[in-house]
């Protein structure tokens, strides 16, 4: 009887010690769980080190470059045809870009202009591209100069094909020496192949000027870097 008795006694301690066990281990748990450690800091850091480095080798760069060049007949109105050459280089940072033009055919010209990409990731993929620019024109007799803006297409049809569109008013410019104000509008449109890093395109161009209008095929390539 007091054997039954003891034991009955003992029980009730021994369960309430294991509450009071428990009770101080999961509390002990949830301390641990948000204890913060330098030890911890440390090893977070270089985690996040770690990923980061993994995102940067494996995403796409924000910077990109092209270098280009093109053999253009032209044909005058009123005139003959004629032969040019024009050569290019541009970059990319994110979605703002620089580029710069030179073009000899029958007069030489400069262009230097701001792109702002409005949709799409990279020149070489679909993007729809704002132009503003400066355009510096030599005839061998007299130069002028013109303020432009404008916009650009390039719409992948598939993986390696698509078309491009282009057009860019030229705002007046200042009087030349004869007193002569040029303005215009140039249109292009053409279609490309692109051979990894390598652009083979065709277009055909129109562009009208005061008093001189000059249509043509271009047939060039463009290297991305």
């Amino acid at each position: 009887m007091t054997l039954f008795l003891g034991l009955g006694l003992t029980r009730p301690q021994v369960s309430q010690a294991d509450d009071i066990y428990t009770f101080v281990i999961k509390k002990q748990e949830v301390k641990d769980k948000y204890r913060w450690s330098l030890a911890d800091w440390l090893d977070t850091r270089d985690r996040l080190r770690l990923q980061d480095l993994w995102l940067a080798i494996h995403s796409p760069s924000p910077y990109e470059y092209y270098i280009g060049g093109n053999y253009q007949i032209n044909q005058n109105s009123p005139g003959g045809n004629f032969k040019g050459r024009e050569a290019f280089a541009g970059a990319f940072a994110t979605i703002f870009g620089l580029e710069g033009r030179y073009t000899s055919d029958s007069v030489s010209r400069w262009m230097g202009q701001f792109n702002f990409r409005i949709f799409g990731y990279h020149d070489q993929a679909t993007n729809i591209t704002l132009h503003l620019g400066f355009r510096n024109t030599n005839t061998g007799t007299f130069s002028y100069n013109n303020p432009y803006g404008g916009a650009g297409m390039t719409l992948y049809l598939a993986r390696f094909f698509g078309v491009t569109g282009l057009y860019h008013h030229f705002f007046m410019s200042p009087p030349n020496s004869s007193n002569v104000i040029y303005s215009g509008d140039y249109l292009e449109g053409g279609a490309f192949l692109d051979f990894r890093f390598l652009r083979v395109y065709g277009s055909y161009f129109n562009d009208a000027e005061t008093g001189l209008t000059t249509k043509g095929i271009t047939l060039g390539s463009k290297l991305y870097f």
